[in-house]
Parts: C-alpha cells; structure tokens; sequence
C-alpha cells in the first residue's frame, strides 16, 4: 500500500513539474519584434521575429492621428512559428522620411502561405492577439546619411 501511495505522489508531483513547465514555454514564445532604425525606401528589414503561430508579418501606415490603418496593408512576409531572424517586407510603395509604419502580426488561417486579411476579407489570417489587442510595433523612418 505504501509503495502505492508513493507511485502516485510521484506521478502526481511529475504530472504537475510537466505542466508548469508547458506553461512556462508558453510564456517564453510571447510574440516579439526588433525592428532596427529604418531607411526611406522601399522594403523595411525586421532584426528578429518570435511568433507563437505560423502567420504574416504585416506593414500598415498610420492615419493623422498616428494610429494604424488596418485592414489595409502595404506589404507582407511570411514567417513560421518560433523565431526568426532578418526578415524582409516588399512594400507596395517607398516609405518617405518622417514617416510612422506599423508592423503587425497576422495568423495564417486560411489558405496556407497566402496572405489573405484586408478590406475586403477580415475573417482569415487575423491579427495576433496579445491581452486583447493586435500585437504590433511601430516605427519613424529617418534618414541618418548624406545624399
């Protein structure tokens, strides 16, 4: 009886180790973006991306106010789940100096590898939720050299 008992707190006290760790992975792939000071021109460079899902890296301008225009976008990359580094967006214009870009990160939920979120479609490949909000991060684009 008491080896039984004994069997069963061990497996109890590993089953809770297990869990607590899994918690804590998950904790550890909290999406994240480092984006570098960014150039006028036409494509923006992400220093490293941590996703928990497999999805989008997504540029969208801001309006007046300094707030992101979503569901229109001006350029995507796809990425995997996990962490990646130097990841590229083609936008669809240049970015002008001075000028505020958000970068977002999207699910891929419906057809794989194609970006499919916009005006016209906002019930696939949403946007990441982090405590109720879209993760993003913002950047100024500034011209640091000579012409």
């Amino acid at each position: 009886m008491m080896k039984t008992k004994s069997y069963s707190l061990a497996l109890l006290a590993a089953l809770t180790l297990a869990a607590t760790g899994t918690a804590i992975a998950d904790e550890n792939n909290a999406p994240s973006m480092e984006i570098p000071l960014q150039h006028p021109g036409g494509d923006i460079t992400i220093d490293k991306v941590v996703s928990n899902v497999d999805g989008f890296v997504v540029a969208h301008e801001a309006d007046d106010e300094g707030n992101p225009i979503a569901p229109k976008s001006i350029g995507h990359t796809q990425i995997k789940k996990g962490s990646q580094e130097r990841v590229g967006i083609v936008l669809d214009r240049d970015l002008d100096s001075g000028e505020k870009i958000f970068v977002m990160l999207h699910e891929d939920t419906g057809e794989i590898g194609k970006y499919e979120f916009g005006p016209d479609n906002t019930d696939v490949d949403k946007p990441v939720m982090v405590d109720g909000k879209p993760f993003m991060k913002s950047f100024q684009v500034s011209w640091t050299g000579d012409h």
